[in-house]
């Protein structure tokens, strides 16, 4: 239970806080049962909420912009990780579909969840899919406490279409935490469907399995083969996060390259329900290395 002193104390020490991170501020204590410390942040989850409280990612909202991480990837000499851009648009009614491939992916830059996957142009209701664009063009990123995305500009964009794999899901999504610039662990996501559920597991950067996921819906016995350009995808995620103190990189191993997915800076926005206390210590103690170094 969160005593009514507690929360005077944390807003004596925040005079200019707002409604929504005194929410925020009970929701978390609720979650993870104990009073987050904000000055000196224990774990992983700690430090991210406390960047969302005090809108510190404010600062690299370009990352979390769909399109504008574009220029970023290629600024870092990995432009070609990129898939192809088809186009770019403020207004749905303005997208010329004669003009775009048989295969394709909608979506918007500001915020997630917001996709249109095209297997087959021949097959889709163009005023359906204008109609729910320009909705989610006027829709806000859902999260208040994730700050960043509401400086982004809502823009559509239109990108190539990865392939499933063979067994009809998704390819698996290689999510690679990093902490000052270093892979700490890898959060493999797969048998994604369309409703984005899917199994996981985690390894080290040398492939290594690891129980760092949760014994919750997505937890798995199963186990990954070897991505086969692992080492590539660590050199990028590492390239990628360099002079952040903590970041998930999104990386999909083909058979022919990697492609980049996204830059997170708040990993499921800082709750980390899928992931077990031993992993957020661990990067928790990782993200506190740069201070310790004085660097």
């Amino acid at each position: 239970m969160i005593s009514v002193a507690c929360i005077m104390r944390f807003l004596k020490r925040n005079t200019k806080v707002s409604w929504w991170q005194v929410k925020y501020y009970l929701q978390y204590s609720k979650f993870r049962r104990r009073l987050p410390n904000i000055k000196n942040p224990r774990d992983y989850s700690e430090f991210i909420f406390r960047d969302n409280l005090l809108q510190r990612h404010n600062i690299h909202a370009f990352l979390a912009d769909k399109y504008a991480v574009r220029k970023y990837v290629e600024e870092k000499g990995l432009g070609s990780l990129l898939t192809k851009l088809y186009g770019v648009w403020e207004d749905a009614s303005k997208i010329d579909f004669e003009s775009l491939p048989k295969q394709f992916v909608l979506k918007y830059n500001h915020s997630s969840g917001m996709n249109i996957v095209c297997f087959d142009k021949s097959k889709l209701n163009i005023e359906d899919t204008i109609r729910q664009l320009n909705t989610w063009g006027g829709m806000k990123h859902p999260i208040r406490f994730e700050s960043h995305y509401f400086g982004i500009k809502p823009l559509i964009i239109c990108e190539e279409l990865i392939p499933n794999n063979d067994d009809g899901y998704f390819p698996i999504d290689y999510k690679i935490h990093c902490a000052n610039g270093k892979a700490i662990f890898i959060q493999c996501c797969f048998e994604r469907d369309a409703r984005d559920e899917s199994k996981m597991v985690a390894y080290s950067p040398s492939w290594e399995r690891k129980d760092y996921i949760r014994h919750t819906i997505h937890f798995t016995d199963a186990t990954l083969p070897k991505p086969k350009h692992l080492q590539e995808m660590i050199n990028a995620a590492e390239i990628l996060s360099t002079g952040l103190e903590y970041a998930r990189i999104d990386l999909y191993d083909t058979q022919d390259r990697i492609i980049f997915g996204e830059i997170t800076l708040t990993p499921q926005g800082g709750w980390l329900s899928n992931l077990t206390d031993e992993i957020k210590i661990i990067m928790g103690d990782h993200i506190r290395k740069k201070n310790v170094k004085g660097e």
